[in-house]
């Protein structure tokens, strides 16, 4: 299985943190195993606005439990998010349970809901469900479900790449409208409760 490592960062210094994310920084996740890393900023998320999101998926949740010491006593690192003043705000682990198309992009949404509990049948059919309706205004589309997240474990997460933001939500509004995918939503009591919509810094 596949775990998601999400932390949430308040940065002072934005531009400061993204070009040392860039020289060092995600290379040296890619390093102590991540299979994928990324940062964003949070642009319409409620509270979360301005907020970086730094998100980097691992092979197994003792690879994701040992990075953060790992990266923190980098003395390169340490020194750059001092100098960007980065605030840790949270930190959360989530179950990845499929990903549709290619997860590269200029801006992205997650979706957070809850609903029941599903199969891995379910969680197929579900995917190819909603990439068959939103494969047209986006470029790939990733589940998860929170293990360790404080009030938010047990919540569905999805989050979409795409490079038009007009594109995905007119792809979105299709989805929800379509009577084939109420009717699945219905069926597993799925309520969303949540979105925010961010830019892919690096």
């Amino acid at each position: 299985m596949a775990y998601m490592s999400g932390l949430i960062l308040r940065v002072a210094d934005v531009d400061r943190f993204v070009a040392g994310w860039n020289d060092f920084g995600k290379q040296q996740f890619l390093d102590l195993g991540a299979t994928s890393a990324r940062i964003s900023q949070s642009v319409f998320a409620g509270e979360d606005a301005g907020n970086i999101g730094l998100a980097s998926e691992w092979d197994s949740i003792d690879a994701a439990m040992e990075h953060p010491a790992a990266v923190r006593s980098n003395p390169e690192t340490a020194e750059m998010m001092k100098a960007a003043g980065v605030e840790t705000l949270r930190r959360s682990l989530l179950l990845v349970q499929g990903t549709r198309g290619s997860l590269e992009g200029k801006y992205g949404s997650l979706l957070v809901g809850t609903g029941d509990p599903a199969t891995p049948e379910q969680l197929e059919a579900n995917a190819d469900a909603f990439w068959g309706q939103m494969q047209d205004g986006t470029n790939g589309i990733q589940w998860h479900q929170a293990v360790a997240a404080g009030p938010m474990t047990g919540a569905y997460l999805t989050m979409t790449l795409c490079d038009s933001v007009d594109q995905l939500m007119a792809s979105s509004q299709r989805m929800f409208a379509n009577p084939e995918i109420q009717q699945m939503m219905a069926s597993q009591n799925f309520q969303l409760t949540g979105r925010n919509l961010f830019k892919v810094l690096g």
